[in-house]
């Protein structure tokens, strides 16, 4: 009776209170969508800022590197700009046929607007990262919610993988941009919230992009990905849906042309790039053997590290899996998304697991969207419910913070003792064999005292960024600000990026040849001739930053080996026949060796016409020609409160005599000519006492043509150019 009452008067409402109660309803559901509105523009905002910072800001240092990716991916790019050829590739005028043209179409613009720089090389990456982040921001939000949608986005803009797989010129990032709005267009269509046409056809548009930017697995695994969550959800009822053969037209048409051009202007290229660069790879057996394969137990380990500080939190990722009986086509749309991500990132892991030809640290980057939404998922779920564990891990990664930071200050405190060296083959000298470095951390297990000595500042700007950062974060985690607690730990990690960034210019001179190509700049006239000991990527950035064609002796093991067989290659390989009457010849050769092959390299070259003019970080340009520079500004003041040894170069000695050896001792004192004693070895070492500056009591005794060129690395720096004049009584024996 009485429900029969109240629903009398329900219906007895006037129509004035049911209009006034939708317009406040409708008002109020207008406010929260501003409210949302604005909170996402801010959001968006916020990440475009904070991405623009970090990537742009970086952008333009260090140099470009000497490796088979950074510096010379560079030369082609530069390469097909002056050639006006997009559809061939060419690196010092050879073929380059192993990599798809995406990319250098894009550093090619990049050439074409701002001029052929570091930062042009890198703006393409550091485009994509920051078009990446806000597409991971909008995957989470639009699916899974804002707070997923941020958290996911500072994932990938503050983890240690992602931050330095981007420093040099990898399509990394440019293909995880790709896979990410493939898979963003497909679940928006296939959960009904976008057409279909636009979201499968886009999803095929950005797999073809992918094949022009990563090659066959462009492709392969977004198929591949799709192809499982339907299996998993057992949906292939709907395959109709999906559009699979207009998908298709649209794929072959983007990614078809330039692969059957290719294939027609490069006889070869099919079993080039497909066959020897792709399927030989991944078993191992491509020609030539020059790349490394990652243990599987270290490769796993490794994401830990790439996913820094916020792998703490993966144990929440990991309970985002929906329980196996719920997979279906009924899943709710938040189900469908999380299932995707799960076997978007275990497809390509999984991949890389199983195939063992090739494996090298950043080979899943593809999947590491789809792990940092997973991340910011997890998170977002724990905050919201409360996890009891989320406190205990916040204090567990402010402790790791502080035993990080603390053992920086340990390492910066003990190596107070140890003066900083000024040369950069002090700070980091390469103590492996050159197929070592085919791995992108090995030169870390070359730091020593003497590194640290010379990253003091850099290391103490990661330490207080780390320790402030993951102390300040828990407090907040601990009052319950949990997005303040987030956005505060996202920026330290922005300042431990920019300390990496400093250390990382500290050892250019070590992982780049730009300053002793700015050497061979000074020096060269027309005519000149420049080569490289070994492969160019010992020195790619020498013919970067020349703007010249490098020869290459004795380069074995070379990826563009296979394009010196074409009929009109230019000849830039030297062997040990052609040699000597190249480096006899009428013109004046500059020829960079690196340290690892320095020996090999003297015992070819000819001790009567072998002039040492230059040591930068690893690497020593000698040349047959003396040159004629001037001889620079005499003075320089060394310090007075360390004991250090300098190598001093002459210019206008041949190989065998031309180093001079000084002995800095702590209490400096003056000396005179007499002291030095005479010459022990082959490379003839000079040895003596200086003070605060080279002794005015040499300058009576003298040599003809002996111009000292620099001390080590910091007189190529500096400009440092003493004359060094022995003793008379040793002429007869120089």
């Amino acid at each position: 009776m009485q429900t029969a009452t109240s629903d009398k008067k329900q219906v007895d409402e006037p129509p004035i209170v049911t209009t006034i109660s939708g317009i406040m309803s409708s008002c109020l559901d207008q406010a929260k969508s501003l409210r949302l509105g604005i909170r996402s523009r801010l959001a968006l905002f916020s990440l475009l800022l904070l991405s623009g910072v970090l990537y742009l800001g970086t952008a333009a240092s260090p140099a470009l590197l000497d490796d088979d990716v950074d510096a010379a991916h560079a030369l082609v790019a530069r390469e097909m700009l002056q050639r006006h050829d997009f559809v061939v590739m060419y690196m010092n005028g050879l073929r380059y046929l192993i990599r798809p043209p995406l990319h250098f179409w894009m550093v090619s613009a990049s050439y074409a607007l701002l001029g052929e720089s570091t930062f042009a090389t890198r703006l393409p990456v550091a485009l994509a990262m920051m078009g990446l982040i806000l597409l991971v921001y909008e995957f989470g939000r639009r699916l899974l919610g804002e707070r997923t949608g941020i958290y996911g986005a500072l994932v990938v803009a503050t983890s240690a993988g992602m931050f330095i797989f981007t420093r040099v010129m990898l399509p990394e990032a440019l293909y995880a941009l790709e896979f990410t709005a493939a898979f963003y267009l497909f679940l928006r269509s296939w959960s009904g919230t976008l057409d279909a046409r636009i979201g499968y056809w886009g999803a095929a548009a950005c797999c073809a992009l992918g094949m022009l930017t990563r090659g066959p697995i462009g492709a392969i695994f977004p198929v591949g990905a799709i192809v499982v969550f339907i299996a998993l959800t057992r949906s292939w009822a709907c395959w109709r849906e999906l559009r699979l053969f207009s998908s298709l037209a649209i794929f072959l048409a983007l990614a078809g042309p330039w692969h059957i051009l290719a294939a027609i202007r490069a006889p070869g290229f099919l079993w080039q790039y497909f066959i020897n660069e792709n399927l030989y790879r991944a078993w191992g057996a491509r020609v030539p053997h020059d790349y490394g394969v990652v243990p599987l137990w270290l490769w796993w380990i490794e994401h830990l590290a790439w996913f820094f500080p916020w792998s703490v939190f993966a144990l929440f990722a990991l309970r985002m899996c929906p329980p196996p009986r719920t997979w279906g086509r009924e899943m709710n749309r938040a189900a469908q998304a999380h299932l995707f991500l799960f076997v978007w990132a275990g497809f390509i892991l999984l991949f890389f697991s199983l195939e063992h030809g090739s494996r090298m640290e950043y080979y899943s980057f593809g999947a590491w969207p789809a792990i940092s939404l997973l991340l910011g998922s997890g998170l977002a779920r724990a905050e919201e419910t409360g996890s009891h564990w989320l406190l205990p891990v916040q204090r567990g990664l402010a402790a790791l913070g502080a035993i990080t930071a603390s053992i920086l200050f340990l390492l910066v405190w003990t190596s107070l003792p140890t003066p900083a060296a000024e040369e950069a083959s002090a700070i980091l000298q390469k103590s492996h064999p050159p197929e070592f470095y085919w791995f992108s951390m090995a030169p870390l297990l070359d730091f020593s005292w003497q590194t640290f000595a010379g990253l003091r500042t850099p290391a103490l700007l990661a330490a207080f960024s780390l320790a402030g950062a993951s102390t300040a974060a828990w407090l907040l985690r601990k009052r319950r600000h949990h997005l303040e607690c987030n956005v505060v730990l996202a920026v330290g990690m922005v300042g431990f990026f920019f300390a990496a960034n400093v250390a990382y210019r500290a050892f250019e001179p070590v992982l780049s040849s730009r300053a002793l190509a700015m050497e061979i700049n000074n020096d060269s006239r027309r005519g000149d001739q420049i080569a490289v000991y070994g492969d160019i990527r010992f020195a790619a950035s020498i013919g970067f930053y020349t703007h010249r064609r490098l020869w290459l002796y004795n380069a074995s093991s070379s990826n563009l080996e296979y394009g010196s067989h074409y009929s009109d290659a230019p000849k830039v390989f030297l062997t040990d026949v052609d040699f000597p009457s190249f480096w006899n010849g009428a013109a004046r050769v500059f020829l960079v060796v690196p340290d690892s092959l320095r020996e090999d390299a003297l015992k070819r070259l000819p001790r009567n016409s072998t002039w040492v003019l230059a040591k930068v970080g690893d690497k020593t340009l000698y040349s047959n020609r003396a040159g004629d520079t001037s001889v620079r500004n005499c003075s320089r003041v060394l310090p007075d409160d360390v004991g250090c040894r300098t190598t001093v170069f002459a210019r206008g000695l041949p190989h065998a005599n031309h180093v001079l050896q000084i002995q800095q001792p702590k209490q400096p004192s003056r000396v005179v000519g007499s002291r030095l004693p005479v010459p022990v070895s082959a490379s003839t070492h000079f040895s003596g006492v200086i003070g605060q500056a080279f002794p005015s009591e040499l300058s009576s005794h003298h040599i003809p043509g002996i111009n000292v060129l620099g001390v080590g690395d910091s007189a190529v720096r500096k400009g440092l150019g003493p004359i060094f004049r022995p003793l008379p009584e040793l002429i007869s024996r120089v």
